[in-house]
């Protein structure tokens, strides 16, 4: 395959720099976007930019060059087509978010896979971790979770307290009268 338009030196510079994304932003979604509007595919940016997620547009053989350099050449089936790389090192939930709202938008967009934490992720993965709530909502679950207990035991501490004041002030009540 050759891949015209670009020079040797501007092949290798757009490599190295998909490269640095994969391993400075080690988690990451392909897409595929079919006759998608440049102008649409900017609206896509600013979405993501808002989850700390960078969307690059890239020839095939460019993506899987990186892929394979990366030592991830098992994703580079999902390299065919119009596609993009979109690299995140914010919440992954948030970008997968935002790409499966806009697959939903525009029907020629769809997410083909995805990386997190070293492993890879099918489409439908994908939608499931989009489905998840955002790590602060998780978090704060959590954290509901591991108080409930705590203010449970304090109720009952409080509520057996409660009692034994109530109880004392009948028994001074009645030895005054």
């Amino acid at each position: 395959m050759k891949t015209t338009g670009f020079s040797r030196v501007s092949k290798d510079l757009i490599i190295k720099e998909l490269e640095k994304e994969i391993k400075n932003r080690p988690t990451f979604f392909i897409a595929k976007h079919d006759m998608v509007p440049a102008a649409t595919i900017d609206k896509l940016r600013a979405k993501l930019r808002a989850s700390n997620t960078r969307y690059f547009v890239v020839k095939n053989t460019l993506g899987q060059k990186a892929l394979e350099k990366a030592k991830l050449s098992n994703l580079s089936e999902y390299v065919r087509g119009a596609c993009g790389f979109a690299f995140t090192s914010g919440d992954p939930a948030l970008s997968s978010k935002a790409l499966m709202e806009f697959s939903k938008e525009n029907e020629n967009f769809k997410v083909q896979a995805g990386y997190l934490g070293g492993q890879t992720m099918s489409a439908d993965q994908v939608k499931v971790l989009a489905s998840l709530p955002s790590r602060e909502v998780l978090l704060a679950k959590v954290a509901g979770g591991i108080q409930a207990p705590i203010a449970g035991f304090v109720n009952v501490l409080a509520g057996t307290l409660r009692k034994f004041v109530t109880v004392v002030a009948a028994i001074a009540k009645k030895k005054q009268s």
